[in-house]
């Protein structure tokens, strides 16, 4: 399809240049000194329209920061999805508690709250949602099972910045919301990410575990860690909230242009993503899954090929979770936390069949990419290219 591979990186205006240097020329590079991630934090609440938002480093740091604030701890289980970054269920292993992955909708691939209701156990603390792509989980149904089972809700909005479910936006509907800004995602300060809450509480403990737990000057709280942003990371970060609304009308664009292009091999050959209508998709990602019974070949011999065409495309995610290695084969620390923690006093196994619906979709899916530094010229090559390929390997 194409001469040579194809890339797309960022794009950034004059506006989040000249950010950019006011910090630089003004010295003070650090939150505690400079007024940017105030700002930032500032703008994000309003943006989403919440109470709270504590600036981070990075979108792993933001769960760890929601899960610590929350005090989930050893013989604590979360319920999360196995159809994800992995970033989502490793956090959770760093506060020594128990991953349990509930199975997945393959509407949207999001987590099942059918699933999760057969997850909860005496031991469960928390669940957190994954907003995958750019599609909202189902939150209505979610928070009914949190609330009647007393648990907390961690929205992991890291690939949904600007999503809505039912008019509010993703970020805002459970106990804490979380958003990376990764040079790929919807909106970017390279590394980067955000903590969301309506709680007061919930707002201060963050706070503390973002800054070493210091209640003020050498005076100590809580065990807290380093995960400041900076005034850098921030002031991109300003620059790039104001055009997010731009940004994933772009996304939206690349995303209607792959659904034009692919449609005539929906359902017989692809199976391709839809938004809900009760929800704003923000495309994060393009999820295709492949009709594999119709094709001559698996999805890792289709993406090679894809890739021979020279245009991106990406397997997220290959494996669900549960098949990895550090949780098939429980990898620990030391002493076998939190496997066999002493708070735990139970056997937890991850197998296949656990999840049998994201483990299905593991097999088949592809990833076309939304990044806004994409062309309808290169959109309409890689959907091309996906179609070239499909029908040379239909039975």
């Amino acid at each position: 399809m194409r001469d040579s591979p194809l890339s797309a990186w960022p794009k950034f205006t004059q506006r989040e240049k000249e950010l950019i240097l006011q910090v630089l020329e003004s010295g003070r590079l650090v939150s505690t000194l400079g007024h940017m991630t105030r700002e930032f934090e500032e703008k994000f609440a309003r943006f989403l329209g919440v109470k709270y938002a504590t600036a981070v480093f990075n979108g792993t740091v933001a769960l760890h920061t929601a899960l610590t604030a929350l005090g989930v701890g050893p013989g604590d289980e979360v319920i999360t999805t196995p159809f994800t970054f992995a970033a989502s269920a490793t956090t959770i292993l760093h506060n020594n508690a128990i991953p349990v992955f509930a199975d997945i909708d393959l509407e949207t691939l999001n987590i099942s709250p059918v699933s999760i209701e057969e997850k909860i156990s005496d031991k469960t603390r928390a669940i957190l949602v994954v907003h995958l792509a750019g599609h909202p989980a189902e939150m209505d149904e979610i928070m009914k099972i949190a609330r009647e089972n007393s648990l907390y809700i961690i929205e992991d909005c890291a690939q949904a910045i600007g999503s809505e479910y039912r008019g509010v936006k993703v970020g805002g509907i459970g106990d804490f919301g979380t958003f990376s800004f990764y040079q790929t995602k919807n909106m970017t300060t390279g590394e980067g990410g955000m903590v969301t809450t309506n709680s007061d509480e919930l707002a201060e403990k963050a706070r503390l575990v973002r800054d070493h737990g210091q209640t003020g000057k050498y005076e100590y709280a809580l065990l807290g860690y380093n995960y400041r942003m900076t005034e850098m990371q921030a002031a991109l970060g300003i620059g790039q909230l104001e055009r997010i609304e731009e940004l994933n009308r772009r996304r939206a664009e690349i995303a209607k242009i792959y659904f034009d292009e692919l449609q005539s091999l929906d359902g017989e050959l692809l199976m391709l993503p839809r938004a809900k209508p009760y929800v704003k998709h923000t495309w994060h990602i393009y999820e295709v899954l492949l009709k594999l019974e119709k094709l001559k070949v698996d999805r890792d011999a289709f993406v090679k090929a894809l890739k021979a065409e020279n245009v991106l495309v990406t397997v997220a995610y290959p494996k669900p979770l549960h098949l990895t290695t550090i949780f098939k084969d429980k990898i620990a620390r030391k002493h076998g936390c939190p496997w066999r923690c002493q708070f735990y006093g139970k056997e937890i196994s991850y197998r296949r069949g656990d999840c049998p619906n994201a483990e299905y979709a593991a097999e088949r899916v592809i990833t076309l990419p939304t990044l806004t530094g994409l062309t309808d010229e290169d959109a309409i090559d890689i959907a091309k290219a996906v179609k070239k390929v499909a029908t040379y390997y239909k039975r």
